[in-house]
């Protein structure tokens, strides 16, 4: 039977376009009974004149459809885009409350500044080898500046604003797997608390993370995936569990002063107060080879006292080495 009613409507369709009227209406004429019915379950026990009867029609039609006054609350109305949409207000994250004020006096204006280089003496390091593949332990340049020097100064008193968005702007805190190293070698977060998060590629790793005088805690990064944690003040240490990967360290400090050395062991720090610094250069660990992994000793630590002048920078050159 069904069969014959819809070869009729085709044929009726064919020879001239009827004039179609929403289901369920005075006006409806079969066809958008027809179309309801056609997205209807239909259970076994129900028959063709249960689904078009008048009273089935009536029960079934979908609300704001035919019948402009009752709601639109099914279609078109609050759940598809109706007027609960115009009114709709994206919640809002609720963060810990926690205070990263700066601990100093900030100041605008400030003109002093220190520069210098970071070099190394006697003969540089060559490559390590582990499971993974042969690693760098450190980049000296033709001039033999040291590339990834840290140069920060942690304690004052008064130093330069901080940029702020409704909170203080945060650096650091990414590590990235690249083949058998963690990347940067040496990298500032700050200010505290803050987040780390590591990132893996195309080879699942397990990576641990050792904060002192906390536990080493171990997890496994898959292959594009991430790994992420509140990083402790202090000296974080990023590895493989097996000692395959280059490692990465992490300095978590609250300072606005501090400086990454580039390619040729250059550094600037600048807006700072008149007034004498403590400055620290660190250097991270040495590779040793270890039976095809991995072993790391003390880091290289240096501490400067540096007088600043207003509208001045002070020089500091500093070599590191054996």
């Amino acid at each position: 039977m069904r069969l014959a009613v819809i070869a009729g409507l085709v044929g009726a369709c064919g020879s001239s376009a009827p004039k179609l009227f929403p289901a369920g209406t005075d006006k409806d004429d079969g066809h958008g009974n027809l179309a309801t019915a056609s997205a209807r379950f239909m259970t076994s026990d129900q028959s063709d004149d249960d689904v078009f009867s008048t009273s089935a029609r009536r029960s079934e039609k979908p609300s704001g459809h035919g019948d402009p006054d009752e709601s639109d609350s099914a279609y078109g109305g609050d759940p598809y885009g109706g007027s609960g949409y115009a009114s709709f207000v994206v919640p809002q994250w609720q963060y810990p409350s926690v205070n990263r004020t700066p601990r100093y006096n900030q100041v605008v204006g400030l003109s002093g500044a220190i520069e210098g280089v970071v070099s190394w003496r006697g003969a540089v390091p060559g490559k390590r080898t582990t499971t993974c593949g042969p690693i760098d332990v450190m980049r000296v340049g033709s001039d033999r500046g040291i590339a990834d020097v840290l140069v920060y100064i942690e304690r004052v008193q008064v130093g330069r604003t901080l940029p702020n968005d409704g909170k203080p702007a945060s650096v650091g805190g990414l590590i990235v797997k690249r083949s058998c190293a963690l990347v940067p070698t040496v990298q500032i977060v700050t200010p505290l608390p803050a987040a780390l998060s590591i990132h893996g590629d195309a080879k699942q790793a397990r990576v641990r993370v050792t904060t002192p005088p906390a536990s080493p805690r171990t997890f496994d990064v898959q292959e594009g995936g991430r790994a992420s944690m509140q990083v402790l003040p202090g000296v974080t240490r990023i590895d493989a569990e097996d000692g395959s990967l280059a490692s990465a360290w992490v300095l978590a400090l609250d300072t606005p002063y501090y400086a990454i050395t580039d390619d040729r062991g250059r550094f600037r720090i600048d807006e700072l107060a008149p007034g004498t610094y403590d400055v620290t250069i660190w250097q991270a660990p040495l590779a040793e080879d270890s039976l095809g992994a991995i072993k790391y000793g003390a880091p290289i630590v240096v501490h400067r006292n540096v007088k600043v002048e207003a509208a001045r920078s002070a020089k500091l050159d500093v070599a590191l080495g054996r």
